[in-house]
């Protein structure tokens, strides 16, 4: 079937996202660029029957690396007292 997966956004609507004036965290905004790599910017990415392409491979290898250092940082801070 011809039918599509997701509607169309009408006419005029702006696309979803993330306002300019927002600041995501380190590992947001890595994954960020992975999904929208993945999702919008790479047919190779986005073909149903291929394998991720070599640029999307290292935005997820800089994702997990950003995310793991940020939970190391976390997991090294201590408690403050009472906590």
């Amino acid at each position: 079937m011809d039918e599509p997966k997701s509607p169309e956004p009408s006419a005029g609507r702006r696309p979803t996202g993330v306002p300019p004036s927002v600041r995501l965290s380190p590992s947001q905004e890595a994954w960020q660029a992975y999904v929208e790599h993945t999702l919008y910017e790479c047919d190779t990415c986005r073909r149903v029957d291929g394998s991720p392409c070599e640029p999307a491979e290292s935005l997820y290898r800089t994702w997990r690396d950003v995310a793991e250092a940020g939970i190391r940082k976390v997991w090294r801070t201590p408690l403050p007292p009472g906590q």
